[in-house]
């Protein structure tokens, strides 16, 4: 069985699927983007046949070795930044495939009553009407996240927990191989910045691993037992928790034994202090979990999913980058397919939301955005006067 399961994970069609799935799940933007060994998307594409092939042959014969991965530098919304480490090509391919495996094999284990991030077929709408469920019978909410959760993994214990967890042995190498991955620090003023961001080889797991989050599940799978066997009503999105009671008191509780049982695995959740990420809320506060908020319209009503005014900004942020023709170009985005593009990202929006009580707000918003990003491209982008165009012309370019 052992032996089986690495031969199922470096088949041809398992490593297809993945190189496929990484390929639809790109934007075109990435797809250029090289890892350490200089490939692209682009370039692995032009050659994948014979690509996939080796790749295959490296890990049959137990000679296939993880690059160390690029790091890049993403802005963060509240300043800062966050590191995200991109692994080479083939090597997303091969965690792409280990990810196929485990999350259908291991799926039961995974898919628990708290755990909802990176468990195949369920989704952050599961998880927040999962938390809506559960605060109209325990009004009062604990909501709190992990420190640093990904840069502070203790890399012996996730391994240890991948040994006990994982019965395949033979994928054992391959796994703790990944969880040891480290950043490249080849170039001096990157690796200065990565230790200032508090990150340290040895420690942690690399964000931007397709790897990384199966691990959180695998290593926080003790604490949702844990969670469970106390009966505590709970929803976990990766390092992400939100927890429900009848009391203040309750929720104190809850933190005093969600810290206990995290510092056993040397992680720690933030003290409740003003501007902390450790939060208790009243039953009439709204409390906003995964972009949405939860909250009872009246009192003695149900709790009802609302998207909040911070997730509305950020899509009204997201599609008015659509209205600049640089941005439009480097997507690989033309006159020709602009306007499928334009309705796409909008009903991709409205599907994910649908079961918000405000959705008619983000179908009205959407709508207005629509017009705006169509405006600025035409006079901005392609320098159109609007105000000399007749009732025809605006109609046949979709402007109200």
């Amino acid at each position: 069985m052992a032996r089986s399961a690495l031969h199922a994970v470096c088949s041809r069609k398992a490593l297809s699927d993945a190189w496929e799935y990484i390929r639809k799940n790109s934007t075109p933007r990435s797809r250029d983007t090289v890892g350490v060994d200089g490939v692209s998307i682009s370039s692995f594409e032009r050659d994948k046949h014979a690509q996939l092939v080796l790749m295959s042959r490296e890990l049959g014969s137990g000679i296939y070795c993880f690059h160390s991965l690029k790091p890049y530098f993403i802005p963060k919304a509240n300043k800062g930044y966050r590191l995200i480490s991109v692994p080479a090509v083939r090597d997303r391919i091969v965690q792409r495939a280990l990810v196929d495996f485990l999350s259908g094999k291991y799926h039961e284990k995974l898919a628990n009553e708290i755990s909802y991030g990176f468990v195949k077929s369920r989704t952050v709408k599961d998880a927040a009407l999962r938390a809506c469920k559960l605060r109209d019978v325990n009004p009062w909410v604990f909501k709190t996240d992990i420190t640093s959760f990904f840069d502070r993994v203790d890399r012996s214990l996730l391994a240890q927990r991948i040994r006990d967890v994982v019965r395949e042995s033979s994928l054992h190498d391959l796994l703790i191989s990944a969880i040891n991955c480290e950043v490249d620090d080849s170039v001096r003023s990157a690796n200065t910045r990565i230790k200032k961001m508090g990150i340290h080889k040895g420690r942690g797991v690399r964000q931007g691993m397709p790897l990384s989050p199966l691990f959180s599940n695998f290593l926080l799978l003790e604490f949702d037992r844990e969670v469970l066997s106390k009966r505590v009503p709970a929803v976990r999105y990766a390092d992400d928790l939100i927890f429900f009671s009848r009391s203040r008191a309750g929720c104190l509780d809850i933190f005093n034994h969600c810290r206990d049982e995290l510092g056993k695995m040397s992680l720690s959740i933030p003290d409740i202090s003003e501007n902390s990420k450790s939060v208790i809320y009243a039953p009439h506060e709204p409390v906003e979990f995964l972009g949405l908020e939860l909250t009872a319209v009246s009192a003695g009503q149900p709790v009802v999913l609302r998207l909040s005014n911070a997730q509305m900004e950020t899509i009204r942020d997201e599609l008015l980058k659509l209205a600049s023709i640089p941005e439009l170009v480097s997507r690989k985005i033309t006159l020709k397919n602009f306007g499928q593009q334009l309705s796409a990202k909008q009903e991709g929006y409205l599907g994910a939301y649908e079961a918000c009580s405000n959705h008619s707000d983000l179908q009205a918003l959407l709508s207005k955005l629509e017009d705006e990003v169509l405006r600025r491209v035409y006079k901005n982008g392609l320098g159109i006067d609007l105000t000399k165009l007749t009732a025809a012309a605006r109609a046949f370019l979709g402007l109200r």
